[in-house]
């Protein structure tokens, strides 16, 4: 019997075929799974890119708003209207996009955009570079939703952005500079507030130490050469702070224009313009108030007949209160023809209207003109230049304010109530004087003279709310200013904590120079000593004579030196071991007008003080800020987002 076994090889065939049917599906199905994976893969990359590019659409619109609002807060022409920049978007030309886009508010509202401003201008903690100083700040939220119009994939995007449309009061930075800063102190000088220059600076001595921001919108140059003119240095100086100084940063804009420019900056201590003439309506206007003329009090005006001389004739001295318009003050004092010397007025003690053709002389008690001489103005003359002054004597003053029994409590030939009176009962403190002298530059001989404005007696300041005196001319402070309260003194102190016995006070002018008490008004020349310690505390705003390389070795010294921040406040007098105590804020915005003649090396005009120097902290309370303080203008940015 045969048995006959099956053949294995159809079996085999089979097997390989389904093998071969299964790896191939599987192939398939892979395959599909990378083609599915990929396509979608692609299209999330898509949506991605159009989100992305949604995103920056938005944040065009966006800018485009914030550049708007920029521009019209550094011009002083925010609208106060909700819906004023909301279409600003359709402005964005879009002809050359490769997507064009709708722009949408938040609610839905199309061809439109958020802009949300604060409920108020809150004095605040300013953003980003500028932490640590405050300012009046209006907050601004500014959104814009930007969706893809006729793409495959309409995937829209949100940017929001908030900014503060910032005010910073100059007086809260130790140095702020709008012009060149230099830095080449011999002796030791500490600075501990923040230092800012919308031009360059250089640090140029190795006894100068920075203890805060040290900003320059140009570049800084800690070296030896100054890079401004040819003077030698000690060389770098010393930063505290890690990552300073800080260069090319962004600008901090004048109260003034849209711009940094002297003669913008100068202006701003002058007679305002025609909208903004001094007593008209405009002059009170937001405009108005940036120039110190409209914001003061009080306004003096010296006439051109206001020369100093022993008998002084006719009124020139004229008073006004300001607070919308312009009120003249009456005077407190008269000279008469059979009067032998200056007459008080009282209700039982006045120049009666049958005497007015004998006065000789109106005015006030706390105003006088004065003559002396200032020898850096004339440096190399056979004298000083005569400076023609208008002075202040600031305890007469408060006497005067305060209505005391210098006048009887009455200040009109008619026996009327005085007005300080009224105006005090009214809650005016009289904080702040502006002070304009016609006294020509050149006087009745052709001869060259000096018109300023000069403060005695201000050991004590007449109000706690502070006092801040302003003028387009030089200004001269004699002896100590600002050093008392009736709590204490702080005679002598700098630093930390030395002013705790002092009012908020600043001094705006062309030029300051600081005077001994001991100043002699008849010497030409300088005065062999100056006699005592001094010690001044107030924000001060000036010019500078600027480094001019030109005038390299003019005098046998180094006359191209604008002297340097050392030399900010002026001197005259040889201080020999005395002692100059500063205590306040130092701004320089312009060139100086009026004072004009070069620094010269200590030993010529004068002979330099031991300096004690610092930044007044209180400024750095919004509360502590003095009267007529200037105010920077800034666009900060805040938070940025971006979302669907």
């Amino acid at each position: 019997m045969q048995i006959k076994c099956p053949s294995p090889r159809r079996n085999v065939q089979a097997f390989a075929l389904l093998t071969t049917i299964c790896i191939v599906a599987a192939a398939l199905i892979v395959f599909a799974s990378i083609l599915a994976w990929s396509l979608n893969n692609s299209q999330i990359t898509q949506r991605n890119i159009q989100y992305n590019t949604s995103e920056n659409a938005a944040e065009a619109a966006v800018e485009s708003v914030i550049g708007r609002l920029d521009r019209d807060y550094i011009e002083q022409s925010v609208s106060n209207s909700s819906g004023a920049y909301t279409t600003i978007p359709l402005t964005i030309d879009q002809s050359q996009w490769p997507v064009q886009y709708a722009f949408s508010q938040t609610n839905g509202t199309q061809n439109a955009v958020n802009v949300n401003f604060g409920a108020v201008i809150t004095t605040t903690n300013l953003n980003s570079e500028y932490t640590g100083l405050n300012g009046y700040a209006l907050p601004v939220d500014v959104y814009a939703i930007a969706t893809p119009v006729g793409q495959p994939y309409t995937i829209p995007a949100t940017v929001h952005e908030s900014i503060q449309l910032a005010s910073i009061p100059m007086f809260q930075f130790a140095i702020f500079y709008n012009v060149n800063l230099e830095v080449m102190s011999a002796a030791g000088l500490n600075i501990y507030g923040p230092v800012f220059c919308n031009q360059n600076i250089w640090e140029g001595s190795t006894a100068a130490t920075f203890y805060s921001t040290v900003t320059a919108v140009g570049t800084n140059a800690p070296q030896v050469n100054d890079p401004f003119c040819d003077y030698v240095g000690s060389g770098p100086s010393v930063f505290s702070l890690p990552n300073q100084p800080v260069s090319r940063a962004s600008a901090l804009v004048m109260p003034l224009g849209t711009n940094n420019s002297a003669l913008s900056a100068r202006s701003l201590l002058g007679l305002p313009p025609a909208p903004y003439t001094m007593g008209s309506s405009g002059a009170y206007t937001t405009n108005g108030l940036l120039y110190p003329a409209n914001e003061a009090e009080l306004v003096i005006s010296n006439f051109s007949c206001g020369i100093n001389s022993a008998t002084p004739a006719g009124t020139n001295f004229a008073v006004y209160f300001q607070s919308g318009n312009l009120v003249q003050l009456p005077y407190d004092f008269y000279k008469v023809a059979n009067v032998g010397g200056h007459m008080p007025i009282s209700p039982t003690n006045y120049v009666p209207s049958s005497q007015y053709s004998n006065i000789l002389y109106a005015g006030f008690t706390w105003i006088t003109n004065t003559m002396f001489y200032d020898w850096r103005e004339n440096y190399g003359g056979s004298s000083g230049k005569p400076v023609q002054a208008v002075q202040i004597d600031v305890s007469l003053f408060t006497l005067w304010m305060n209505a005391a029994t210098l006048n009887g409590g009455s200040d009109s030939s008619s026996g009327a109530v005085d007005p300080e009176g009224t105006l005090r009962a009214n809650g005016v403190s009289l904080d702040s004087i502006y002070v304009y002298t016609a006294v020509p530059t050149t006087n009745g001989s052709g001869n060259y003279q000096l018109p300023a404005v000069r403060l005695v007696n201000g050991q004590q300041l007449p109000s706690q709310s502070g006092f801040s005196v302003a003028t387009q001319f030089p200004m001269y402070v004699k002896g100590n200013y600002n050093v008392q309260t009736p709590a204490g003194s702080c005679v002598g102190l700098y630093g930390a904590g030395s002013t705790t016995y002092t009012y908020p006070a600043a001094i705006l002018a062309d030029a300051i120079t600081i005077l001994g008490p001991n100043f002699s008004d008849s010497s030409g020349s300088m005065d062999p000593n100056v006699g005592a310690n001094v010690t001044v505390n107030a924000a001060m705003l000036d010019g500078i004579v600027e480094s001019d390389p030109t005038k390299t070795g003019n005098v046998g010294m180094n006359g191209d030196y604008s002297g340097g921040v050392e030399n900010f406040l002026r001197l005259l007098e040889n201080w020999g071991n005395n002692t100059l105590t500063y205590n306040g804020s130092i701004v320089v915005l312009f060139p100086s007008q009026y004072a004009t003649n070069c620094w010269r090396q200590t030993g010529h005009y004068y002979s330099a003080p031991t300096r004690h120097w610092a930044f007044d902290y209180n400024f750095q309370n919004p509360n502590l800020i003095p009267p007529l303080t200037p105010q920077l203008k800034a666009m900060i940015r805040g938070n940025w987002w971006a979302h669907k």
